[in-house]
């Protein structure tokens, strides 16, 4: 079972995330990949990143370093985020190949929240995306409100899109 679980993180303790770590897990407790992003001025747009090989090519190029920049941007956007160096935040990333053409068709992400309770987080919302005729074209959101403004809109799904669009290059998924 792949996963991403991600983190943001503020830091400066100016009240928006500025720090956005990517953990990939090939199973519970099986991490195989860190990346760390990010955004110093606080504005939104990420200005440093180590991104290693994000993308699962066996290469470290400028194409990791935009994957990371592109998703780690659009991660910010969620409002999803811990104070100050803490980890009881997260969202895990997943993506599911019903088809068996190895493409996803669906991607569904898990907002949760560590309570202190041992291997029992607490799953606050789920949002997932569906490409419901398998023509590579995500089509279809749930209707969550992933950017936290407290409304379930048109804005949300571009975003739920942005963020599925920006996860799937890491190629984080069974073919």
């Amino acid at each position: 079972m792949l996963y991403l679980k991600v983190t943001a993180q503020d830091r400066s303790g100016n009240g928006k995330a500025d720090t956005v770590l990517l953990h990939f897990h090939d199973g519970p407790g099986k991490l195989t990949h860190e990346a760390v992003a990010l955004d110093i001025s606080g504005n939104g747009s990420i200005d440093f990143g180590f991104a290693g090989d994000i993308n699962h090519d066996g290469k470290q190029t400028f194409t990791d370093q935009t994957l990371l920049t592109t998703f780690a941007e659009a991660f910010l956007q969620l409002n999803w985020f811990n104070t100050g160096d803490n980890w009881e935040r997260y969202l895990n990333i997943q993506a599911h190949n019903y088809h068996q053409d190895g493409t996803p068709n669906v991607v569904t992400l898990q907002f949760s929240e560590d309570d202190g309770t041992p291997c029992c987080p607490i799953r606050i919302k789920s949002a997932a995306a569906y490409d419901g005729d398998n023509d590579g074209y995500f089509d279809s959101f749930t209707n969550s409100d992933v950017n936290m403004d407290g409304v379930a809109n048109k804005a949300d799904k571009a975003l739920l899109r942005k963020i599925v669009l920006s996860f799937l290059p890491f190629k984080w998924f069974r073919p």
